[in-house]
């Protein structure tokens, strides 16, 4: 067929001119033939490309999706961290307040001490994830609980060195709260109030923690037992000498387990919530004393037990 279409030609007369001009009609075949063939080509090309393009996207949507699934779990466990951190925080200035030592400021808190230098910007990732996160804020975190982490370990070792120096008095100073608050809850404090049998107002000299008969009651520093008996009003009652000019008082005690002359140490069980005594409810009355004036147990609670 391709060699009777070289035996064909056109020919081209143009209009008002002898001029003539002619074409093979193979060669128009084969050049039409190569232009249709690019011209697919071309076209085919875009689609494939748009094809894999497409593929790579789904792809990545789909890693994205895995890599935001993993930082969400990250950022969560670096919130828990950061709250372990603020307990930290909470626990060290209690320590600080029994021992006399003076806070740390809170701008010293959030800039730490110590960390990497090497935390840089992420923001050119954040395209790369569905929903925007701000990738700044993890290494920001780390960097601050790295810093925090620094900070408290140099504030134990102060607490620590002066604890250790003054061991015995600390041990003997009144400070941790009587009772569980997780059983018990305070519901009166110290100072004046309604007498709940008179309807007076009078000078209340501790605080009352109620709760069931039955909750434990605990010796709030290392001592020796000066009193333990049934006193008037105050029902089962146990006085406890600390030194150092302290004394504490338990009273509407339902059982006492210990007696006089007994030594005891912080956080020993001495007895149990009940309702003897002057009492409208079971509770326990406490109260701190030191150099024979009452004070305000609030100052003397330190979470060292709840």
């Amino acid at each position: 067929m391709f060699k009777k279409m070289k035996d064909y030609k056109i020919i081209l007369l143009k209009k008002n001119n002898l001029s003539v001009r002619e074409f093979n009609i193979f060669t128009l075949f084969l050049f039409g033939a190569i232009l249709f063939i690019f011209i697919s080509i071309s076209i085919y090309s875009t689609e494939v490309k748009d094809m894999l393009s497409f593929y790579d996207l789904r792809r990545n949507q789909k890693n994205n999706r895995i890599l935001e699934q993993q930082i969400k779990a990250q950022q969560n466990k670096i919130d828990v961290l950061l709250e372990e951190i603020n307990s930290l925080k909470e626990r060290d200035e209690s320590m600080r307040k029994l021992l006399k030592i003076p806070s740390i400021n809170d701008d010293v808190r959030k800039l730490g001490v110590g960390g990497s230098d090497s935390i840089r910007s992420l923001n050119d990732l954040n395209y790369l994830l569905p929903n925007k996160f701000d990738l700044d804020k993890l290494p920001r975190d780390l960097a601050f609980i790295e810093r925090s982490i620094n900070l408290e370990k140099l504030s134990y070792n102060q607490i620590e060195s002066i604890a250790n120096e003054k061991l015995d008095y600390y041990l003997h100073y009144p400070a941790i709260y009587p009772v569980s608050l997780k059983e018990a809850r305070r519901t009166s404090r110290y100072g004046y109030r309604r007498d709940p049998f008179t309807k007076s107002r009078r000078f209340h000299e501790g605080d009352d923690f109620s709760g069931p008969i039955g909750v434990d009651v605990y010796a709030t520093a290392d001592g020796k037992v000066v009193s333990s008996k049934r006193y008037g009003s105050f029902g089962n009652y146990i006085e406890i000498n600390h030194g150092n000019g302290y004394m504490t008082v338990y009273a509407h005690l339902s059982t006492r387990e210990v007696r006089r002359g007994d030594k005891v140490e912080r956080g020993q069980k001495i007895g149990e919530i009940g309702n003897t005594g002057r009492s409208t409810a079971p509770h326990l009355h406490y109260e701190v004393i030191y150099n024979d004036k009452h004070t305000n147990p609030n100052k003397y609670y330190f979470k060292v037990k709840s």
